[in-house]
Order: C-alpha cells, then structure tokens, then sequence
C-alpha cells in the first residue's frame, strides 16, 4: 500500500511568472558577484553569515508576490552539478521560494518537486553515496527505503516523462516518487512546501544561480 499521511497542512505548488523584473534579476546578481566571497566551494552560499542581506531586501520589497516579513532564510547559491533529493523544513521554516538568477552556458535546468514529503528536519537522500552536509542529515539510501516517514510514497516505477530529468541516476533510485519539472527560468519564481522532496535536474548547463527565500509559518 503507499504511504499515506496528513496533506491538509502541505502547501501546494506554484509557478509563478515574472516575479522579477529585469533589472531586479540584474541587481540581485550584481549583489551576489560583489561579495566575492562564499560558503562552500560546491555551493558558493551567499547568506546573512557572510553578507549583510539588507541590500538583498530592499530588491525583493520591490517584487508584488515577495513578503519580506515573512521571510526565515534567504541565501544564494550556485552549482554546477544536480543536488540529491532532499526537504529543507527546520522548525520554522514552513515554505520554499526558489528565484533563479542565471543559467550559464546552456539551455535552463528544472527543478524537480516531488509529491512526496517527509515531517522531519530537513534531509538529504543520498543513494549509495557517504557524504554529509552543513545543515541537513544524510540518509546513505533512497527516499523508498526511509519506510513509513516519507508520506505519499508509491508502489510503482517513477514515470518514464519525470525520469528523463532525472536520468543522471538510476531510474531504481526514483523508485515509489512522483512529482512536476518547474523550468529554472530567470525571473520566474518556484513556491512550494518546504517538507516536500525535491531534487535539481540532470544539468546541460555550467552552472545555475538563484536565490532561496524560506518563509516561516
């Protein structure tokens, strides 16, 4: 039987087009390369430990879907490999903003948000692999074999359409997950709940840069 749990309290998914304007997009990245200096050689972070976010604030209060209030976490980050499936909820951080930037040499990679979710603080799920991460605990295994904790789950392979953005892996790896591809698409905003497992894309590109505004409750 899939797993079954509590949706009334998940928020659901939106796409949201034009969030930011050009020229936002533009000084957000303009603030990001000014720093020049980042946390993590792999994610080059950007946030309130090493940058005075203000300036960061004072773009998005300009923006008609960003509530500033609201907001719990906010950070840049840029990579050039897919992230592993993971949530980001830790204690007050209730849902995900993602804002992407810029895409470098290539066509925009998506982003994956599962229909699955997981309670618990933040996660990291990943496969066969032992690493460990700043913020999230490591699961050496895939999402299916966390058993009763991930809520949702299905009995059946990932769907040949959602694997071809995940084909960097083992389709098995997927296995029991359902979800939607958002284009990382600058300008665009993503918002869904931060319990929810999501995972970067096979990536055709360099690199990719956004913004991740986490809204408390």
């Amino acid at each position: 039987m899939a797993h079954n749990g509590n949706k009334m309290s998940i928020v659901d998914n939106s796409y949201i087009k034009n969030a930011l304007t050009n020229e936002q997009v533009s000084k957000l990245i303009e603030i990001y390369i000014g720093a020049n200096s980042y946390i993590s050689d792999s994610m080059k972070k950007l946030t309130s430990k090493n940058h005075n976010m203000e300036e960061v604030y004072e773009v998005l209060r300009g923006s008609d879907i960003i509530d500033v209030d609201r907001i719990a976490v906010c950070h840049f980050y840029c990579h050039d490999s897919p992230y592993y499936p993971h949530t980001d909820f830790h204690s007050i951080e209730k849902e995900n903003l993602v804002l992407p930037l810029k895409v470098m040499d290539g066509p925009n990679p998506f982003l994956i948000i599962f229909d699955q979710y997981y309670n618990g603080d933040g996660r990291t799920w990943t496969f066969n692999k032992n690493l460990e991460f700043d913020f999230n605990k490591t699961a050496k295994c895939r999402p299916c074999d966390f058993g009763n904790d991930i809520h949702g789950l299905l009995e059946q392979d990932i769907s040949e359409d959602l694997y071809n953005y995940l084909n960097h892996f083992p389709k098995k790896y997927w296995y029991g997950l359902s979800g939607t591809a958002y284009e990382f698409k600058p300008g665009n905003a993503i918002q869904f709940d931060s319990k929810k497992i999501h995972s970067t894309s096979r990536m055709y590109c360099k690199e990719k840069l956004g913004l991740t505004i986490r809204y408390s409750f």
